[in-house]
């Protein structure tokens, strides 16, 4: 799991933000059923048409605070109250408005914040989708008279009904928001105290990583050495020859730890560098009196860890053959080695020298099986061709480096 998916998976299952949504659902229903009841009975008293929809809505409210209690899931108790609150807009959209349903719309709004707010994007659309698709319709059916609407008379308590409701609408909507932006703060405590802690323990993996960097490449370098030191006793000339390249194959896998160390992120390792620590070494093992001229092209700067190691055998089994083979008898000796990888994440590898090789002893070697082993490994295509000029390789590397 990456750092960014840690802080996501740590912020989600923030108990607090299940804490306010479960209270602002309890609070917000409770001081609906509460209000909405005593709004209705006063309407009873006047014989307004709204103590129906008051009523109910306390009913229903009472209802939802009913479910909220016995499951202690805010979120069943949302759901209930995206379709009881669907079918109030019906109710309250058959009956006609002095004041053109404007708190209708206004109530409808903070049901959707909450709904957005408690569930999530999905049913906050279709809440408002549904809500809006029954304003709409409603009113086109009433403009092409196609249904009949109560009429809702007009009295002197319908003004200061509607300023009642506009308040409570207001105070609920502010309520509401109020809540999301104490959930939305305490949540952003948590991110960045999470962010605190994943850096920290971020920090100690990559010293901790650094460190067995260095000693796998401090334990490799004692191994090389005792291997050179072994060297002396070896007189048959072909088993030194097998004995030194297994020596620098070790020696190439310790300058990629060294490497690895030696840089801030340990999947970064410049290859240009790399690749040039690796001929120098290569050159004092085979202590040739050529003078080697390298040409380095690169702008690959990233390689996954997995990758690292074949590769880094690769190039050494191509710079071994090359100062072993083709500047045996050379005054000065060119290696060009250019790795690009292109816009489609192929990584294009051209590696050549100028030396004047003889005809192998054999067709196959062993370290063309390496690097035909390695490349196939990190699924690669390679193509030899040996010229005048000297011998060329050209590799393709199609999976990420």
């Amino acid at each position: 799991m990456n750092l960014t998916k840690q802080k996501l998976h740590i912020i989600k299952k923030s108990p607090h933000v299940d804490r306010v949504k479960f209270e602002l659902t309890r609070n917000l229903f409770t001081f609906l059923a509460i209000l909405l009841g005593v709004l209705g009975i006063i309407n009873l008293i006047q014989n307004d048409i709204n103590m129906y929809p008051l009523l109910a809505g306390s009913l229903l409210c009472g209802l939802i605070l009913l479910l909220l209690i016995k499951t202690k899931n805010h979120k069943i108790a949302a759901k209930v109250a995206v379709a009881l609150i669907f079918l109030m807009t019906i109710y309250n959209m058959m009956v006609t408005s002095n004041f053109g349903h404007f708190v209708d719309f206004f109530w409808i709004v903070c049901i959707v914040v909450y709904i957005f707010f408690v569930l999530d994007i999905y049913w906050g659309t279709v809440s408002l989708f549904l809500n809006i698709g029954v304003v709409v319709t409603i009113q086109l059916l009433d403009q092409y008279h196609m249904i009949d609407r109560v009429d809702k008379e007009f009295t002197s308590f319908s003004q200061i009904n509607y300023i009642i409701n506009i308040v409570v609408s207001g105070i609920v909507f502010t309520y509401v928001i109020y809540k999301v932006l104490t959930a939305l703060r305490k949540t952003e405590e948590d991110y960045l105290s999470a962010n605190k802690e994943l850096v920290k323990s971020n920090e100690e993996k990559t010293i901790m990583l650094k460190e067995i960097h260095h000693r796998v490449k401090n334990n490799l370098q004692v191994i090389t050495s005792l291997l050179r030191l072994q060297l002396h006793e070896i007189e048959d000339e072909k088993s030194r020859h097998h004995f030194i390249d297994s020596i620098n194959r070790v020696a190439a896998m310790a300058i990629i730890h060294e490497k690895m160390y030696q840089t801030e992120s340990l999947s970064k390792i410049d290859l240009a560098s790399y690749l040039q620590t690796l001929i120098d070494d290569l050159i004092s093992s085979y202590a040739r009196l050529t003078e080697i001229e390298t040409r380095i092209t690169s702008n690959v700067n990233h390689m996954e860890p997995e990758s690292i190691v074949p590769l880094a055998l690769i190039f050494n089994e191509l710079i071994s053959n090359t100062l072993e083979h083709g500047f045996a008898n050379m005054a000065h000796g060119i290696i060009n080695i250019d790795v690009q990888k292109n816009s489609n994440g192929i990584t294009v590898i051209h590696y050549s020298d100028n030396g004047k090789w003889k005809d192998p002893v054999k067709e196959y070697s062993f370290g063309i099986e390496l690097i035909d082993s390695f490349t196939e490994q990190l699924d690669g295509i390679c193509r030899r061709e040996s010229l005048p000029t000297g011998t060329h390789y050209h590799f393709e590397f199609t999976r990420e480096l």
